[in-house]
């Protein structure tokens, strides 16, 4: 079966979604060297925020003036409205939730936890939508996870029983995970920087509260600070989550959710090249161990929109392991 252009650079946004998103904890440890966790948050929402609302004001300008089609408005209904409230108070909570568990517990330990969103985002689509699943897309999953676990297996065995930090990390991972079933619902209407936009405008007004609340600082007092908000907003938010929203067109919640199981195998990856960081056994056992998942749950996933998207899923692993 040849393969689709779109298709191909679903595929291609998504692992470089994924990719992006993988530098998203060191960014965090970073500046929460000036700032709270949530200060760190809101400073990511609101500066990618402004990148993508710059982005749709230069679309409809340029739509305007250089080209000869009419300008099509974009039209919102209440419920429209509502699905992009939950969206952005979800993807609030998942940041703050995950930030606040990285400095309650190790990064490994909050990392697989948060990367438990896939068995959420499945839940939520046999409870919402009724999809159901094969055994195999199940037992797929499990293998996944697992060798998500495989990889932080070494950092695991030394971690310290931090039962705040793992429980904020869970809660991100619920967050998360009702994050991507959302969004897959917008992607039906709207393009990635229009839902981009009001998810984290919406997002930063929720978070700016508790800020206040809590008499937080708000914004970085060094260059270096500022550096180090400026980046998660540009490559984790604008970069990494807007290629996946581009890619939620194509492949549903359960795939993405799926694929950012990657996001570990991404960070071990350039670790070992950035920094030199030795990549042991557990970490190529747990490499193998996640495709091979990857490749049972999508290959065999049931809950797919149509037959074509059933397809599309398959299309998406086998290309994924010839890479």
């Amino acid at each position: 079966m040849n393969i689709s252009n779109q298709t191909k650079m679903a595929l291609a946004a998504s692992l470089l979604g994924v990719g992006a998103l993988s530098f998203g904890s060191i960014f965090v440890r970073l500046s929460e060297t000036e700032i709270s966790p949530n200060a760190t948050v809101f400073n990511r929402l609101w500066l990618a925020s402004l990148f993508f609302g710059l982005w749709n004001g230069y679309k409809a300008i340029s739509g305007q003036f250089f080209s000869n089609k009419p300008v099509e408005q974009q039209s919102y209904t209440s419920q429209d409205f509502w699905l992009l409230l939950g969206t952005g108070i979800c993807w609030a909570a998942t940041l703050v939730f995950l930030a606040w568990s990285l400095t309650q517990t190790r990064v490994a330990i909050s990392s697989v936890l948060h990367n438990l969103a896939p068995i959420f985002t499945s839940l939520g689509t046999w409870l919402l939508f009724r999809h159901r699943f094969k055994s195999e897309f199940l037992l797929g999953m499990a293998i996944a996870v697992a060798g998500t676990i495989t990889i932080e297996f070494e950092e695991l065995q030394i971690a310290t029983d931090e039962v705040q930090g793992s429980f904020a990390a869970i809660i991100s991972a619920i967050f998360l995970g009702a994050y991507f079933l959302m969004v897959e619902r917008l992607r039906t209407k709207f393009s990635p920087a229009i839902i981009q936009l009001w998810i984290c405008a919406i997002a930063a007004v929720v978070i700016l509260p508790i800020l206040l609340l809590t008499q937080d600082r708000i914004f970085p007092c060094s260059v270096n600070g500022w550096v180090w908000v400026i980046c998660p907003a540009a490559i984790c938010q604008v970069v990494g989550h807007g290629l996946l929203t581009y890619s939620l067109a194509k492949f549903s919640s359960v795939i993405v959710s799926l694929v950012h199981l990657l996001e570990p195998v991404f960070s071990a990856i350039f670790a070992f090249v950035i920094f030199y960081e030795e990549l042991s056994f557990f970490n190529l056992m747990g490499f193998a161990v996640v495709l091979i998942g990857l490749y049972l749950a999508i290959s065999n996933q049931v809950a797919a929109k149509s037959p074509f998207q059933e397809s599309v899923n398959t299309i998406f692993v086998k290309t994924l392991l010839k890479i």
